[in-house]
């Protein structure tokens, strides 16, 4: 579907934000990014995110430039990076990059990979590079609990996180228990969750997940 009809949609299911993916924009143009803040406006909807695709460090650098200064003008969140499982080797892109986020005062947030064990590297990048700009989404399925084996990475990211992808693969129990929104409440997370996959039909998902997770996620 067309943004407009995504952003119709959103607003429709009563969703508070949407997030968008950098390759479905249309133009990074100033200019475009006011017409689209006008229409999430019209909507009653928040430009929560940008997401951003890149698959090596030499291509994220041009297009990560262009999608900040839209996500900026779009008055967005924050951008997210997703797809990488080894950060490390786009710690100068990062660092370089961190620079303009810190200049526009606005958040990157980089995507945890969902292995175990993928925290302690990406922290220790944010660690190195020490930019009050640059901080983790969360990506988080609604079957982890507390006795997971992922669960220790989620605790070790939350502190630096600024934004949470939420698989659902049970609906059922995502209406009732999802530990991850007590350790989000416990390090006073303050973002956006996206609901990133759902089980099918995902319109009647997502209708009934956007009402019961504005309640129980207060």
């Amino acid at each position: 579907m067309s943004i407009n009809t995504f952003i119709s949609v959103a607003s429709l299911l009563g969703f508070e934000g949407v997030e968008i993916d950098a390759k479905h924009l249309p133009s990074t143009r100033p200019s475009y990014a006011q017409i689209l803040r006008r229409q999430l406006a019209e909507h009653e909807v928040m430009p929560a995110i940008i997401n951003l695709h890149a698959a090596t460090a030499e291509e994220l650098i041009p297009k990560a430039e262009q999608v900040i200064s839209f996500a900026k003008e779009l008055r967005a969140r924050a951008v997210c990076w997703v797809g990488p499982e080894n950060w490390a080797i786009f710690a100068d892109a990062i660092r370089s990059l961190s620079e303009l986020s810190e200049r526009l005062s606005l958040p990157i947030g980089l995507s945890l990979p969902m292995r175990v064990g993928s925290s302690k590297p990406l922290c220790d990048l944010l660690d190195e590079i020490a930019s009050p700009y640059l901080g983790v989404c969360m990506e988080v399925s609604s079957e982890i609990t507390p006795q997971s084996e992922f669960w220790q990475d989620l605790v070790r990211v939350a502190p630096f996180t600024l934004h949470v992808h939420l698989h659902v693969t049970d609906l059922a129990k995502s209406l009732t228990w999802l530990p991850v929104l007590e350790l989000l409440r416990e390090v006073e997370y303050n973002g956006f969750l996206s609901i990133v996959s759902t089980p099918t039909p995902a319109e009647e998902s997502l209708r009934t997940l956007s009402s019961q997770l504005s309640l129980i996620a207060r």
